[in-house]
């Protein structure tokens, strides 16, 4: 019996062995479960500091619309639900009135414009009418009866003729004709004193005198003419006609000046009209319109109607709700904070956000004011934490959240569980597996611990070394 034993046992050693290795694990296992030795091996981590919140969506731009007057409600412009875009008109009171008002007033304004600028056109027309009769005598004046006078009484040649119609100064021109070379049949003419020029004589037509509109020509032939000087006095005060001219142009500028003076006064009647009158006219438009303002409601944003609370007929009265509007575009989410979380939040931090209606799908926001008084909340103090949302049009108003904030983070340091550090006073220990089975206390620093119980250690440990705990 014993033989066939040992037998059995030499043909299935192997198999033992494997079975008392299984037993060995499992009683290690089971002393583990049962808390009396644990290890862990020191790694590297990142380790977060969060605070899980939650809240709902809500939009930042909301608001209850009513009228700065009483009424009686005369028209509304949209219905529930109906998208309105700023500075809609949503409802009106009966203005029907002050609308006839204002057109009367309006078109009062307007005619008043209208003679306005008929007056200053007028104004404009006469000044440069008159302008223009007295510059044509002024230039009749210059022009009419010149005659040259010789420098000398020898000259054989007759007075050369002048025409045209000036348009320079007073003054005097002295005249010279000269034959530059005595083989060349040309003849110069130059002028001095009004201006000096010099241009060759045209045989076949008046030559230009100077540059102010007159003309010269000569009735003989020009070899007579041959170095001769002659003035030319403009205007020619000597002549029978010059002072009939002259009467003729300052009759022209005393009828200028009287009828530019009376068309200035007319135009000058209606400017002091719009600095008195018309301002007053302009004062009661704009009193009008104000007063069509206060009976108007005016979207004060792109949004969604949400509330009609009057019909038409009903009477409304000052600053009665009447129409309320939430603005779709402006959407944010509202946390809810415990009074031990809010200090703690950063100013401007980045939130991790998730929501009931998206399963799976995260969502990013930043939080941009913390509301400083309390909101009671199941008879407990809470505070409203407003994260601006980056646009989705999935997202709606009234939508459960939930938000996840950082306050601190850590990455890529020596971390372990913290239910493994031992406290001792103010100073930290942890048990270290050694190389030949036994175990080491050490005194570790720790940094940052994050939510979920992992804690930094900043000295006293390296990585890989193994952590051990004994109850």
């Amino acid at each position: 019996m014993i033989t066939k034993i040992g037998g059995f046992i030499k043909k299935r050693k192997y198999i033992l062995i494997s079975l008392c290795i299984l037993i060995i694990l499992a009683a290690l296992v089971f002393k583990s479960n049962n808390g009396m030795v644990e290890s862990y091996t020191v790694e590297r981590a990142d380790i977060k500091e969060t605070v899980a919140l939650s809240g709902k969506v809500e939009t930042s731009a909301k608001a209850d619309l009513g009228f700065a007057v009483s009424g009686r409600l005369s028209k509304i412009y949209v219905a529930n639900n109906e998208l309105v875009s700023e500075r809609q008109i949503l409802a009106q009171l009966e203005v029907d009135d002050l609308i006839a008002d204002l057109r009367i007033k309006e078109a009062n304004s307007k005619t008043f414009d209208i003679d306005l600028k008929y007056a200053k056109d007028k104004l404009e027309q006469i000044t440069s009418q008159e302008n223009e009769k007295v510059t044509n005598v002024y230039r009749s004046l210059m022009t009419l009866d010149l005659e040259l006078t010789p420098t000398s009484n020898t000259y054989i040649a007759t007075t050369p003729a002048i025409t045209g119609m000036y348009n320079g100064e007073e003054g005097t021109y002295k005249v010279i004709i000269s034959r530059e070379d005595p083989s060349v049949d040309d003849f110069t003419l130059r002028t001095f004193g009004l201006e000096k020029t010099s241009r060759l004589i045209d045989k076949e037509k008046p030559t230009p005198l100077g540059t102010k509109g007159l003309y010269i020509s000569f009735p003989d032939n020009l070899e007579d003419y041959a170095d001769t000087i002659w003035y030319l006095e403009i205007p020619n005060k000597s002549s029978t006609s010059y002072l009939a001219n002259y009467n003729a142009y300052v009759e022209a500028k005393n009828d200028k000046d009287l009828k530019i003076k009376d068309a200035m006064s007319e135009y000058d009647l209606l400017l002091s009209k719009e600095g008195d009158g018309l301002s007053v006219a302009e004062a009661e438009i704009q009193k009008i319109k104000a007063e069509i303002k206060k009976n108007t409601i005016y979207a004060p944003f792109t949004g969604l109607v949400t509330n009609i609370e009057k019909e038409v007929g009903e009477n409304a009265g000052v600053g009665e709700r009447i129409i309320s509007i939430l603005g779709e575009g402006n959407l944010e989410v509202v946390l809810q904070v415990s009074e031990l979380d809010v200090s703690k939040l950063p100013a401007s931090g980045s939130v991790q956000l998730a929501f009931d209606a998206f399963k799976g799908e995260e969502f990013s926001g930043i939080l941009k004011t913390i509301n400083s008084r309390e909101t009671v909340l199941d008879g407990v103090p809470v505070y409203e934490a407003f994260v601006e949302l980056r646009f989705d049009p999935r997202i709606k108003t009234g939508m459960s959240a939930s938000g996840v904030i950082i306050l601190n983070e850590a990455t890529d340091v020596l971390a372990l569980p913290s239910y493994l550090v031992k406290k001792e006073g103010d100073k930290n220990f942890v048990l270290v597996l050694s190389p030949d089975g036994g175990t080491e206390k050490r005194e570790i620093t720790l940094g940052l611990t994050g939510s979920d119980s992992m804690a930094e250690v900043l000295t006293g440990l390296t990585e890989g070394e193994q952590i051990v705990s004994s109850e």
